[in-house]
């Protein structure tokens, strides 16, 4: 248990920090099949992919103390998948929000509400007029959670399990979220649009 208020050090995730992401993963799923019978996350971590997005930067980690245990991450993405947002969407400036876990250890602790700030302020400053995610279909507790932090529901893909999408406004000036620290370099990409057909 961490003492309030306790500040966040966000961090690039490293090929070395492949394990720590795959066991995040692992226990929120089981969590998540336990609590609330979604199958979310039910396949196993793909070390291929995960590694692919740290070269990109697009995979953050975040820790209580600047070289301390990792407690959570996510990635940022700057292009959406064509499978779930029309070409409309994908033409408009946005970031992608994806693989965001906390480790239940730390839950209730406001470390996703925190880490949900911090990227809404980092994808603003790279350019992304909306931040979007797709959650699994079936999790509506996480679908609940998403909009308490103000996040809009836009639809929901049928042809995909994780086919229910939200987005959130971002402010063009927006603030940096309190105790939440930059380390290292994060090169995190802008948005990139789509043309229109």
């Amino acid at each position: 248990m961490l003492t309030p208020p306790f500040p966040l050090y966000v961090r690039p995730a490293l090929a070395a920090d492949l394990g720590r992401l795959a066991e995040l993963r692992s226990a929120a799923a089981d969590w998540i099949a336990r609590t609330h019978g979604s199958r979310q996350w039910s396949d196993p971590y793909d070390a291929r992919r995960g590694l692919a997005r740290i070269a990109r930067g697009a995979t953050v980690v975040a820790m209580p103390e600047p070289a301390g245990e990792v407690v959570a991450t996510l990635t940022i993405r700057p292009v959406g998948s064509s499978r779930l947002w029309t070409a409309e969407e994908l033409a408009f400036p946005a970031a992608y929000l994806s693989a965001f876990a906390v480790d239940r250890r730390y839950a209730g602790q406001g470390i996703g509400g925190r880490l949900n700030d911090w990227a809404r302020w980092r994808a603003a400053r790279a350019g992304a007029q909306v931040l979007r995610v797709n959650v699994w279909s079936d999790n509506t507790a996480l679908h609940a959670y998403y909009r308490t932090h103000g996040w809009q529901f836009v639809r929901s893909v049928p042809t995909s399990r994780s086919g229910a999408l939200f987005e959130l406004p971002l402010s063009p000036r927006p603030l940096p979220p309190p105790l939440v620290h930059e380390r290292g370099e994060l090169p995190l990409p802008g948005p990139q649009v789509s043309p229109t057909p």
